[in-house]
């Protein structure tokens, strides 16, 4: 059974801005980001628990082709995966296990 994707709205927020950066490099490239997001997402759903944890009860994935990861969590009774981040990993690895 898939489980259904919940974002945190900062997480939102982080796809939307990288996505226009992407576009305004390249025309196209914006759409190309959302896509490997969205076939991670669509992985997590269906084997949520495939990714090792990292750390606590988080876990995380690469995004193929862009320097991001996926920060989330499982939620098994409800059957939801709750992504806490969309995490640029030239950031500060100390911040991504913040929310």
């Amino acid at each position: 059974m898939m489980y259904q994707i919940q974002l945190h709205p900062l997480a939102l927020e982080e796809m939307e801005e990288s996505y226009q950066w992407y576009e305004s490099c390249l025309e196209g490239l914006g759409n190309r980001f959302l896509s490997a997001i969205q076939k991670r997402f669509d992985r997590i759903a269906a084997m949520p628990e495939l990714y090792a944890k990292k750390k606590g009860h988080y876990r995380e994935v690469l995004v193929k082709g862009f320097p991001f990861i996926i920060i989330y969590e499982v939620q098994e009774k409800q059957q939801i995966v709750f992504v806490s981040y969309v995490f640029h990993t030239k950031r500060d690895p100390k911040v991504k296990y913040k929310r």
